[in-house]
This record gives structure tokens, C-alpha cells and sequence, in this order.
């Protein structure tokens, strides 16, 4: 005998399986909201791709950068010896004194480092160069800014900023 005021069974197992899909509410599929994320982060990805570089220092203004280094403060210098050449076509020969002027103290070590291939260049650019150019005071400059760009091309040395001449004989 049952109690008139007992709660009812629970429903048995069998019956909640009982239930078909199509008494079941429709389940959406989120299709357009991935579409909608996907887009968004396309676009977005595709706008820090070109605004980032320059944000970050890249782009166009960091080439310009890089070849107005020269002109940016010398911070320190990195003494690289003294040479003696010949000069071509002729007996004399030529003795210059040279040092590294870089912009960043940072790499002062790696252009120390590279001080055998710096007098390589040296002497390459001096036993080719004719004693009358380097005579003349635009023949020396024009030497600094040759071995400079040579540095920096060659080497791979863009933080050096300027050529010093610490001494220069020619006999």
C-alpha cells in the first residue's frame, strides 16, 4: 500500500530515452559567429603586418635610419693599428693610423673582433688608391667614406659610424 501523500517514482530511464529529436529544441550551429571571429582576426592580422614595422621601428624609416647612422653621436672608438703600403705605380708607400668611431658602445667588442679584416680593406683600398688622390685632403675623405661603406657592406659592421685617421704619412 502506498502512501496518498508520498511523491510519485521518478520516471524510469527508458522513458527520458523515449524522447525523439524532433521533440528536442533545434541546436544552432555557431557557423557565422567562427566566420565573424575568423574575419576579425584576418583583418586584424593583416593591419599588424603592415602597421607593426613601423611601430616597431622597421620599415622605410629604418633604412633611412640606417644610412644616416653616420650622423648619429659617436660614442666610443676602437683603435685598429697601424698600417704601412705600398702605393700603386710608384716607390712611395703610405702609413696610416686608424680607429673605429661606433654608435653604440654594445659593439665596440664586435668591431674589435673584426680588426684584421678592417686593415684587410685597408690596405686592399690603399695599395690601389694613386699617391696624387691621397695627397689631397678630398682624397683622404674620399678614402674614409670608401673604407666606410666597405665596413659596412662587406663586413657587415652598420653600427660603425666614422673613420678616424690617427696618423697618415705619405713618403
Amino acid at each position: 500500500m502506498a502512501k496518498p501523500n508520498a511523491p510519485a517514482p521518478a520516471p524510469a530511464p527508458a522513458a527520458a530515452a523515449a524522447e525523439t529529436p524532433d521533440t528536442l529544441p533545434p541546436r544552432k550551429k555557431p557557423v557565422m559567429l567562427y566566420a565573424l571571429i575568423g574575419l576579425v582576426v584576418v583583418v586584424f592580422g593583416a593591419g599588424g603586418f603592415f602597421v607593426a614595422p613601423r611601430l616597431l621601428g622597421g620599415g622605410a624609416a629604418s633604412s633611412e635610419a640606417k644610412t644616416e647612422e653616420k650622423d648619429l653621436p659617436i660614442k666610443a672608438t676602437v683603435p685598429m693599428g697601424s698600417v704601412v703600403v705600398n702605393l700603386a705605380e710608384t716607390k712611395n708607400y703610405v702609413k696610416v693610423g686608424l680607429e673605429l668611431g661606433v654608435v653604440d658602445i654594445k659593439e665596440v667588442k664586435e668591431v674589435g673582433e673584426a680588426k684584421a679584416r678592417v686593415l684587410d680593406l685597408l690596405i686592399t683600398m690603399l695599395s690601389t688608391t694613386p699617391a696624387e688622390t691621397l695627397a689631397t685632403g678630398e682624397g683622404r675623405i674620399e678614402l674614409k667614406e670608401g673604407l666606410l661603406e666597405k665596413v659596412r657592406e662587406e663586413l657587415g659592421l652598420h653600427k660603425v659610424g666614422r673613420v678616424y685617421f690617427t696618423e697618415f704619412v705619405i713618403q
